[in-house]
């Protein structure tokens, strides 16, 4: 008998954090490259809150939808920094991360064959998750070569009589596009238009380059009640083990099946972890600017490592710790294979540096791949030394070779 999780895989990213980890089990000196745990310590406060919490023996089942502390300490932050206007933490759930709140949103917004907009590439878990829901994913594909590179025009072509929702991530996993508040005005417009909800992915919100803004499209004029606006505690806080995340809406229906749905799958979210969440989140936020100044100076060495190499050509991101880097028609292959994959795997073999298949991303995603520099600054540089080398190399030889014109293959 088929079942709907038959269509879900397990992730390309797994399979090489697989061979990375099976690797370095076997004693070699492996850089992680392909995954985006950040490599902080757990601020202390945030630490001391969980022991204290410990200590008073609030180990118990909480309210299902999340600690009356937590909750109020989120309404004041997205009040305060992403400008929604939120009304009371009845509008606030927590989730057991950011995954958890994507597919609970999915699961109580969607009916059966529902459509939901998401840019391509994107990360992989946002289209499973939607066929989770019932839902059918339908990618528009971002143009990394226009200074906007997703916008309303290209949306709106894309639209069917069964489109539920436009998914917004900013900042973008895994290309680091930061969407402009213009871009944004566009897209709530064309959600009003089409009578369409918004789900907003903001887990990267703090981590963001140059001096771009972060902007939160439910603040917008006309999104306010349409809009599903998701967070995380993994990226900001470097709290991804402690599986804290939330989301936050104003529609009541939409947030009683969340809670129904809380209910039947995890009952609440950790109460240890949920105390650590809350003292994050009140405290000054000195840790999430702290390391995203870090994230910058990694981004920067990882570009600087990357640069004038031949083989490689990197957009550069102004959020999230992802650097995309489109696969040049010159590389010859590995093991007469010419995708990203084979890409990944030859980082993989010639020099232990991890990275993630662009293909996993979707479709628009064929001849790129994904760095992220979430990992030591120390081994960023280390890993990127080593990846110039071996392009490099690789670069002069398939200069001199026959067939050096061949595109990688799609």
């Amino acid at each position: 008998m088929s079942h709907v999780l038959d269509s879900i895989s397990f992730g390309a990213i797994v399979t090489v954090r697989d061979r990375l980890l099976a690797q370095q089990a076997a004693g070699r000196r492996i850089y992680r490259l392909e995954s985006g745990d950040p490599s902080f310590d757990t601020p202390p406060h945030v630490r001391d809150a969980m022991i204290e919490a410990l200590k008073r023996g609030q180990t118990h089942y909480t309210a299902s939808a999340g600690i009356q502390p937590l909750r109020e300490a989120i309404v004041r932050k997205v009040r305060r920094d992403n400008e929604l206007p939120i009304d009371d933490a009845e509008q606030v759930v927590v989730t057991s991360g950011g995954m958890h709140a994507l597919y609970l949103t999915f699961r109580a917004l969607l009916d059966p064959g529902d459509e939901v907009i998401l840019p391509d590439p994107m990360w992989t878990e946002i289209a499973e998750n939607i066929r989770l829901g019932g839902g059918v994913p339908v990618r528009v594909r971002m143009d990394l070569e226009s200074p906007t590179p997703w916008t309303a025009a290209q949306i709106e072509q894309h639209l069917t009589p069964r489109t539920k929702a436009i998914f917004v991530n900013t900042p973008q996993n895994p290309t680091g596009v930061v969407l402009s508040r213009a871009v944004l005005r566009d897209i709530v417009a064309l959600a009003v238009k089409h009578d369409l909800r918004i789900i907003s992915d903001e887990a990267y919100e703090h981590v963001i380059f140059d001096g771009a803004q972060h902007v939160s499209i439910g603040a917008l004029p006309g999104a306010e009640e349409r809009t599903i606006s998701l967070y995380s505690t993994s990226k900001s806080y470097a709290m991804s083990g402690l599986r804290v995340g939330y989301l936050v809406a104003r529609d009541a229906a939409f947030l009683t099946r969340v809670k129904k749905l809380l209910r039947c799958t995890t009952n609440g979210v950790n109460s240890l972890a949920q105390w650590g969440a809350a003292a994050a989140i009140a405290a000054p936020q000195d840790a999430p600017r702290s390391m995203g100044a870090v994230y910058q100076e990694r981004r920067d060495v990882l570009l600087a490592g990357l640069g004038g190499v031949d083989l490689l050509v990197p957009y550069v991101p102004r959020g999230s710790f992802f650097l995309w880097a489109r696969i040049q028609p010159s590389w010859r292959g590995y093991r007469g294979v010419r995708t990203d994959e084979a890409m990944t795997d030859w980082l993989i073999d010639e020099v232990g540096v991890g990275s993630s298949p662009g293909s996993a991303f979707g479709p628009a995603g064929a001849g790129w791949i994904r760095f992220a520099f979430s990992c030591e600054t120390s081994e960023v540089e280390t890993a990127a030394g080593l990846v110039r080398r071996v392009l490099a190399t690789e670069g002069r030889t398939a200069a001199r070779a026959p067939g050096s014109d061949v595109r990688p293959t799609p």
